[in-house]
């Protein structure tokens, strides 16, 4: 039945006439035949490839970046056939010494990202990877093989979570454990972080899918508790590595965010090695803290997928409105704005990010003396319009991979080229592939998808095991906490 449908649009396409009336048929299409929807992708461990990594005399492998190129040799034959060959870390950097045009290297037009009729494929991806309702209000259904569990943080709030074993011959053996966050407001319910976390145990790593604050199940049951975007949860994190290799059977831990949580996750990396006196954190901020420095944490690495470097420049765009029709990628996030606002019995709900950004933090309780700027400076990974800036990325002492699209409707691909191409820190790494629109990446090149994720975790031929030991200094020592527990205060 969507036989008319279709070649109306294809003759609009071939008129090259693209108009409101062309958009309106382009989202008909995929409304109704499901190609804009949330898809579960699935590949079983024995579908993917491993990697391995030997280093030579031209190429060592001992940093995130030589590992990266490597990686990919050996997996570039996964991405669609045709598609612009993948900028890797050093290729982000123009000869001129200024970032590569991200876009003319792509062909893309980035006043375009958002139209269903120039960036449909894009869109598609995106829409496949976003899941269309939140999970609150009722837990998602059960995983096999996971269990739910409840991680207390030294402030007294518990963070919802699935966790799951890997098994060799129905025992749970010794292997590192991989937490995945979920994207801006996400939870256990979305189906790509389902799908991967079965794909992780059943390659050999356990998992633990968190719901951080003001997310999911932590939501429901401590819906007074704010989210911070990023301040308070970077913490927790500290905890929940602490918490998770404590437990018996694991031996390190990794972390993997999408979207807002990928940068949170970026976030982490720098915290577990913070300076003591780290300008990014306010004295009043930094009361808010309980991780101890010094601690190792994340030693398998973290992944971060289609970050937000340029998050303060959402907010601004996100101040007037947008249609459905017209920015759908924009609308339904002002709508995501919306609904938690209304969930929040907040006054005046709207799209706007930057007052639900107040909002929460004027819940949680913490006054700020220099209002919620002090937040916005820690969470800030580059620099934005002449505000604070101190660098973070080069505290990093962990291998980290930033996975990009340059179809991404969201988050503007020349953002992450900007920010690596100024990054010397060697264990910081990232690449920008052809397409995977906004964290769509499993139906852009699923097996590629899966194949480095799994191969970046390898605790034989990953990132951590090939990375040069003089690259992980000791993080700060000596460290005095200016953050006390409720006893000790």
């Amino acid at each position: 039945m969507y036989t008319p449908v279709l070649r109306g649009l294809r003759r609009v396409q071939r008129s090259g006439i693209y108009n409101l009336r062309s958009l309106a048929i382009a989202a008909l299409i995929g409304l109704t035949s499901g190609c804009l929807s949330e898809q579960s992708l699935v590949l079983r461990p024995d579908e993917s490839r491993r990697i391995q990594v030997a280093g030579d005399d031209d190429q060592p492998i001992g940093s995130a970046r030589d590992w990266l190129r490597s990686a990919h040799a050996q997996l570039a034959d996964l991405l669609p056939k045709g598609d612009r060959p993948t900028l890797l870390t050093e290729d982000m950097t123009g000869p001129d010494g200024e970032p590569l045009d991200v876009f003319a290297y792509f062909g893309v037009n980035p006043n375009t990202l958002q139209s269903l009729v120039f960036n449909y494929y894009g869109m598609k991806c995106t829409a496949n990877g976003a899941s269309q309702d939140l999970t609150i209000d009722a837990p998602p259904p059960t995983w096999p093989g996971f269990d739910d569990v409840w991680l207390e943080m030294p402030d007294g709030v518990k963070l919802a979570a699935r966790l799951g074993f890997a098994k060799s011959n129905n025992e749970v053996h010794d292997a590192d454990c991989i937490v995945l966050l979920p994207g801006f407001f996400g939870d256990n319910g979305v189906v790509r972080t389902r799908d991967l976390a079965e794909y992780l145990v059943g390659s050999g790593f356990h998992v633990l899918a968190l719901e951080m604050r003001g997310h999911g199940q932590t939501e429901r049951t401590q819906p007074d508790v704010a989210y911070t975007f990023g301040v308070r949860e970077t913490d927790d994190l500290m905890h929940v590595a602490d918490w998770l290799q404590d437990q018996p059977h694991v031996k390190h831990t990794g972390l993997i965010g999408f979207c807002w949580s990928a940068n949170t996750a970026l976030l982490a990396a720098w915290f577990a090695n913070r300076r003591p006196d780290d300008p990014n954190i306010t004295p009043t901020i930094a009361t808010q803290f309980y991780a101890e420095p010094g601690v190792p944490r994340f030693q398998a690495g973290v992944m971060a997928f289609s970050p937000i470097p340029q998050w303060e420049h959402l907010v601004d765009l996100l101040e007037k409105d947008y249609s459905l029709l017209g920015d759908p990628v924009y609308a339904t996030l002002q709508n995501t704005n919306r609904e938690r606002m209304e969930r929040k019995n907040y006054p005046n709900p709207n799209g706007s990010l930057r007052e639900l950004i107040l909002r929460e933090y004027d819940r949680c309780g913490v006054m700020l003396p220099g209002g919620i700027m002090e937040g916005y400076l820690f969470l800030r990974l580059a620099p934005y319009d002449n505000r604070p800036f101190f660098p973070k990325l080069d505290r990093i002492r962990v291998p980290v991979v930033m996975v990009h699209a340059a179809n991404d409707p969201l988050s503007p691909a020349q953002d992450v080229a900007d920010l690596l191409s100024r990054e010397s820190n060697p264990l910081v790494a990232g690449e920008i592939l052809a397409g995977g629109g906004h964290v769509g990446f499993a139906t852009y090149a699923r097996e590629y998808y899966f194949s480095l994720i799994a191969s970046f975790f390898d605790p034989e031929a990953g990132a951590a095991a090939a990375m040069d030991a003089s690259l992980a200094s000791p993080v700060a020592k000596g460290v005095v906490r200016a953050n006390l527990t409720h006893a000790e205060k």
